[in-house]
């Protein structure tokens, strides 16, 4: 089983802290033990000497041998060494030793102190004996006799052994104490440890976002306060983990489907988010991006200079700027604001392409240009004659007859650039569903019959292919007559004499496909963007004498996408053009 380093700690620290404990308890028994026991053999000792003081007033009527035996038979009774001493420390008689082989012990230390006090006492190794002894000694009370002191001496081995036994029985006490300590330990230090490991393991687990695991929380005591506290902590952050990832959600979709495109930079001006539409107008990526400056994305060096003027005046810069990287201009809008109002700050950039914005409005200033150029053209023809026929009285009739066929012909052509605006006016403003079913082959039929007698005045000739029957599609039959009108009639006055215009309809692939072509003057590929705009002509003096509006095509381009359909145009300057209509079969709708 691996544990945990607080456990270690606990358990090792518990540990210690008990041995060490019972072995200071056990050194300080014993040595009390041990004091005790010197201190009572002492007492015993210097009772002893006192006894043998009054028992030996005074040997001068004894012999040798009577003074050694009674000393020998004393001392085996009280098993206690007994020996008598003169003044001058010469041994008269010893219990466990022959007094003519001990040296003199005047100078032992026990016999000093008795000679100084009124007893002596002494702890230490004996020569004679060879071991250790406690000795105790007393002056004799009849100062005529020989007597001088009396000693008594008892070995310490007794003491060792019982202390030695003591010692055992501590250390065997010591080591059950210490076994059932470590066990309670073990326990105490593992119902610590084992809850604050689990907590460890699901704490890490939170730190992971993985809120939905819980810690067991049933004790009542600080660990279980501490768990259930880690509970609650992990129900708020989910919570807020939630909230916080549907906003980040919410404002990734929000960021991704924009058409603006936004990036946000640091005070130092790196890059930390940019989204699909901002990676899009600088031809980059986000993986490119993240992390690099401004300058690094941006070679026009337009929106470091934005964010740095920005960050300067700390207020929000809006400007018009182009980048770089394109084949034709293209303008936006950028707009930099600071995150937070602190000179530490980071800025938001917004780009919003206004390209289309300015297209449009430039086509609907040269629209309104256009549109009162040609509808002054009429008017002031139609004015001047009008003015002549009114102010000359004798005009020549010849001249007047002149002047009133060039009146009607303004006339008819501003009633048809009339006519073309309002009905490109309804087209534009026309998005709802066609619910009726039109044969476009009828209609096709119907418009070629009608302007075959265009094409023999023009001398061009008017072919018509039909590959397959009936072309049914949802739409409007005048509508689709008007188209196909424009695209003939103008393929017809754009080709020379004996030039051949082919009108073909066909369905593929779902689709009615209505082809128009012709071999005549061809337009330029420069022109070939616009030639669908309002008022656009490729040759004006050829285009104004043909009695054309300029809003045919416009016409035609917004016919077809009400119909949901496509127009492509394929010419080559001099080869003659091909106009290519699709628009979806009823059945595939």
């Amino acid at each position: 089983m691996r544990h945990s380093p607080i456990f270690i700690r606990l358990y090792a620290g518990f540990a210690v802290v008990i041995l060490f404990s019972i072995l200071i308890v056990g050194l300080m028994v014993q040595r009390q033990i041990e004091q005790a026991s010197l201190r009572d053999i002492s007492n015993n000792l210097s009772s002893q000497a006192f006894i043998l003081q009054q028992s030996f007033p005074n040997i001068g009527g004894q012999t040798q041998t009577q003074i050694q035996q009674t000393v020998e038979q004393i001392g085996r009774r009280v098993d206690t060494r007994i020996t008598l001493l003169t003044k001058e420390g010469i041994v008269i008689a010893d219990s466990e030793f022959t007094p003519e082989q001990m040296d003199n012990h005047r100078y032992r230390p026990e016999i000093i102190q008795a000679n100084k006090s009124t007893i002596g006492q002494s702890q230490r190794y004996s020569r004679t004996l060879q071991k250790t002894m406690l000795y105790v000694a007393v002056p004799a009370t009849a100062s005529n006799s020989d007597l001088g002191y009396i000693r008594t001496a008892l070995s310490t081995e007794r003491i060792d052994k019982e202390i030695n036994y003591l010692r055992r029985v501590i250390v065997i006490a010591a080591s059950l104490t210490g076994l059932i300590a470590l066990f309670i330990g073990y326990w105490l230090a593992m119902s610590f440890a084992r809850p604050l490991r689990q907590m460890t393991l699901i704490a890490n687990n939170y730190a992971h976002g993985r809120y939905q695991l819980r810690i067991p929380s049933h004790r009542r005591d600080e660990i279980g306060d501490l768990a259930r506290s880690l509970n609650q902590m992990a129900d708020i952050s989910a919570q807020r983990f939630d909230i916080i990832k549907t906003e980040r959600d919410q404002l990734s979709t929000i960021l991704k489907s924009m058409n603006e495109g936004v990036i946000t930079v640091t005070s130092e001006g790196l890059i930390t988010h940019v989204n699909a539409a901002a990676c899009r107008m600088l031809r980059t990526s986000s993986e490119r991006c993240l992390g690099q400056s401004l300058k690094d994305i941006d070679r026009s060096n337009n929106l470091d200079q934005a964010f740095m003027q920005c960050h300067q005046q700390q207020s929000s810069v809006e400007q018009t700027i182009q980048l770089d990287g394109y084949t034709f201009a293209r303008h936006y809008r950028l707009h930099v604001t600071l995150l937070k109002q602190s000179h530490q700050a980071g800025a938001i950039l917004v780009l919003q392409d206004i390209t289309d914005v300015q297209r449009i409005d430039k086509m609907r200033a040269d629209f309104v240009a256009n549109a009162s150029h040609e509808l002054k053209t009429p008017i002031t023809a139609i004015r001047g004659f009008a003015e002549t026929l009114i102010e000359s009285e004798t005009i020549d009739a010849t001249i007047r007859q002149r002047f009133m066929r060039k009146i009607h012909g303004q006339s008819i052509r501003l009633s048809d650039l009339v006519s073309d605006l309002l009905a490109l006016s309804r087209l534009e403003s026309n998005d709802k569903a066609f619910n009726t079913q039109v044969d476009l082959t009828q209609v096709i039929q119907r418009v070629c019959a009608n302007l075959q007698a265009v094409a023999q005045s023009h001398k061009v000739v008017l072919e018509l292919e039909i590959e397959g029957g009936q072309m049914t599609l949802l739409g409007d039959d005048n509508a689709l007559g008007q188209m196909a009108t424009n695209l003939i009639d103008n393929a017809i006055k754009y080709t020379a004499e004996m030039g051949t215009v082919t009108v073909q309809i066909k369905a593929q692939s779902g689709l009615a496909v209505l082809t128009v072509k012709d071999n005549g003057l061809g337009i330029d590929e420069a022109d070939q963007e616009r030639i669908f705009e309002r008022f656009y002509r490729v040759n004006k003096a050829r285009s104004q004498s043909l009695g054309g509006t300029g809003l045919g095509l416009a016409i035609v381009k917004h016919i077809v996408q009400n119909h949901r359909g496509n127009l492509h145009l394929k010419s080559k300057l001099n080869h003659g053009s091909t106009f290519t209509v699709e628009i979806p079969l009823s059945d595939q709708k």
